[in-house]
């Protein structure tokens, strides 16, 4: 592969990573508004399904983002 072709790919992994993360925000496992509060009632697993789903697709675009990266990086070493 040439430098030029590594690049675009680093480039598109990175935009991508960038879209999934402003759709997704990012992975988190902190209350965002700091409370620790108790609450004794069933679990909406409606709600379950969905964290899992945002935390899944704010991780494969922070994985794009890093892999982009590589992929520019890798692509300064490389000579046409």
């Amino acid at each position: 592969m040439t430098n030029s072709t590594l690049n675009t790919i680093g480039l598109t992994l990175d935009i991508l990573g960038v879209l999934l993360l402003f759709k997704f925000g990012l992975p988190s496992e902190v209350r965002k508004d700091g409370g620790n509060v108790m609450l004794f009632q069933d679990t909406d697993k409606g709600q379950v399904r969905k964290w899992h789903k945002y935390n899944f697709w704010s991780r494969v675009g922070l994985s794009a983002i890093l892999l982009g990266f590589i992929f520019q990086i890798v692509s300064n070493y490389v000579g046409e």
